[in-house]
């Protein structure tokens, strides 16, 4: 039987003793030789014919270490759970030397999740500001879709290109009379007044014509990416090869119909308005939930594994990944992310490590489960979301393992719910609090 000492080195790490008896020590590695017997060949020897002791000579220190290994595999993971440790990640295993007369001893560090006890989450002072939809809010949506729905058609000759033309040149820049590759383009789509080539380039393009050429400077900012050209003059020879403008659809009843099953513009307000309205109700939910969090943070102070914060950190920048590749750009020529960046992020992973942590331990202390009932009520919600069915939904969250996730998704509402119910809401319009934050100013 493993016999193990448990150290804290703080409330999330613990160092680990393991020690295995000497008999069971040597019963594994002396298997471990009578195994490769069997398969190795031997010079002067048929295989698996060889002398054990021969086999002990040339292959004592693969057996030692393949032991130890084996001792470890076969140890860790069920002397954590005899004693009911429960480890959130391995962090570090160091070995002892193990030979077949004394007992194998080794260490493993391992974090764990914190002990927490929650207080004061009930009683939690929430404002709650509720948003009231306006006319001017559908008509903002519509002027949106309808942009979204614009046609590019050719600029007319004598016209100069402005805001919200789409143009596509070709530039050669050039700092200190030398070509800067990474400036220089050509055939670059751009839409003028975005600012995607370089600031204050686009102010210079416009009133240019299609098919005209112009040089002029362009002073380089002070926190520039290329270090060496920060603060510089790029002297730019522009060229416009083609340029169009956006011509909006009228909104009518065709313009509808070409959007959707809409059989006329009225319908389709009808639906923007829906769904402007869960849009609405969706931010104060989730500004209600923010404040749940911040108080909770506030009122509940321990600490959370390294591991479990660097795991959110990945998942983080993997949906940025995704939503990234979703607009078009592609996976291999997104940079790798830099500890920089993984740093700046880190606050806002704690963050939700610690949400997750306390959510998890309120809804133990609560007895929040979720129903058969409220699981496929979170099923036909997301495959309404998704527009696909139920059946096909579940069957790929079965597929890909991920039902546990939506069932985890539905109890962290379920509980927010609770917490929300259990505490003290003051209300006001969005009107009523942005008048009232003027104030404060």
């Amino acid at each position: 039987m493993t016999n193990i000492q448990v150290e804290d080195l703080s409330p999330v790490k613990k160092k680990v003793t393991f020690e295995i008896p000497q008999e069971q020590v040597a019963d594994i590695i002396n298997a471990q030789y009578k195994d490769l017997q069997k398969s190795v060949q031997l010079k002067g020897f048929r295989k698996g014919k060889a002398p054990l002791n021969l086999i002990r000579n040339y292959f004592h220190e693969q057996v030692l270490a393949d032991s130890a290994q084996k001792i470890i595999e076969e140890t860790l993971q069920s002397t954590l759970d005899e004693n009911k440790i429960v480890p959130v990640a391995v962090t570090n295993i160091d070995p002892e030397d193990i030979d077949t007369e004394k007992p194998f001893k080794y260490t493993a560090e391992i974090e764990v999740t914190p002990p927490i006890e929650p207080k004061d989450y009930k009683g939690l002072a929430i404002h709650k500001k509720v948003r009231e939809l306006k006319e001017e809010h559908v008509d903002a949506k519509l002027k949106e879709l309808q942009e979204g729905n614009a046609r590019l058609t050719p600029l007319p000759e004598d016209k100069s290109v402005s805001k919200g033309d789409h143009v596509v040149i070709e530039v050669e820049a050039k700092v200190d009379d030398e070509v800067v590759q990474a400036l220089t383009v050509n055939d670059y789509h751009m839409e003028i007044g975005r600012g995607f080539y370089l600031p204050g380039f686009d102010e210079h393009v416009e009133g240019m014509k299609a098919g005209e050429t112009k040089d002029f400077e362009l002073q380089l900012p002070d926190d520039f990416p290329r270090k060496t050209l920060a603060g510089k003059t790029a002297h730019c020879h522009v060229t416009i090869k083609e340029a169009k403008e956006q011509t909006l659809p009228h909104l009518d009843d065709e313009f509808a119909k070409d959007l959707g099953d809409f059989e006329s513009l009225d319908a389709l307000k009808d639906e923007v308005r829906t769904q402007l309205r869960e849009e609405l109700e969706q931010e104060t939910k989730n500004e209600v939930e923010n404040q749940i969090v911040d108080k909770l943070i506030a009122a509940n102070e321990f600490d959370v594994p390294d591991s479990m914060v660097e795991q959110q950190i990945d998942q983080f920048l993997g949906q940025t990944r995704q939503a990234l590749i979703a607009r078009g750009m592609e996976a291999n020529r997104i940079p790798m992310p830099t500890e920089a960046q993984r740093a700046q992020i880190r606050p806002s992973a704690v963050r939700t490590v610690k949400a997750g942590l306390l959510m998890k331990t309120i809804g133990e202390i609560e007895n929040i489960e979720v129903t058969d009932e409220e699981l496929q009520a979170g099923l036909e919600e997301r495959a309404k979301q998704f527009g696909m069915s139920v059946d096909y939904l579940r069957d790929q969250l079965d597929t890909h393992d991920l039902l546990e996730d939506l069932k985890g998704s539905v109890l962290q509402q379920k509980i927010y719910k609770f917490l929300e119910e259990n505490s003290e809401i003051t209300q006001e319009t969005a009107e009523e609090s942005d008048a009232a934050e003027a104030g404060k100013e």
